[in-house]
């Protein structure tokens, strides 16, 4: 478990590493998409409980913007991973996403730490997850920056892309 988290935290901390900018935050821009309520992908192997160590949940969602119409599609798999912290059990996830955009995909990678929750409710904790863009294609290659994503009452999720060039 220990190895697992030290795993995570060397791969944070190097993607970081590979988006640090010298311009101020003037020369950055935002883009706003909201995710419907995922769509769960059967896990290849039935006998994998969720909120498990090891567990890798796998889902797809429609994208939209902010006014309801249709502007890609978000893939994603989690990989929880069970820690218990001063005495408190958490489930840490490893998160890889991909948005599919009509102009190109924009790659992202992060981790988010809650109270356990119930699938696919991610969450208990419904507090905004930010997390590193790592890269891009078509219209978003060479993006750096980070998006912040907020879980939403009606299941749905906003990203908040904020992109600095």
């Amino acid at each position: 478990m220990k190895k697992a988290r030290i795993l995570v935290a060397v791969l944070l901390v190097s993607f970081c590493g590979f988006i640090t900018s010298a311009l101020p935050a003037s020369a950055s821009n935002s883009l706003v998409v909201v995710q419907d309520a995922p769509v769960l992908a059967s896990h290849p192997d039935p006998d994998i409980k969720p909120n498990t160590t090891g567990a890798v949940l796998f889902f797809g969602a429609d994208l939209r913007d902010t006014k309801g119409k249709k502007v890609g599609e978000l893939i994603g798999q989690v990989t929880t991973l069970d820690v218990t912290l001063d005495g408190v059990d958490e489930v840490d996830n490893f998160r890889e996403l991909v948005f599919n955009m009509k102009k190109g995909q924009i790659v992202v990678l992060g981790a988010s730490q809650y109270v356990a929750g119930n699938v696919p409710n991610f969450a208990s904790n419904n507090a905004p997850v930010t997390a590193v863009i790592v890269g891009g294609t078509g219209k978003y290659v060479g993006v750096r920056g980070v998006v912040t994503t907020k879980k939403r009452a009606n299941g749905t999720f906003r990203h908040t892309f904020t992109f600095v060039h």
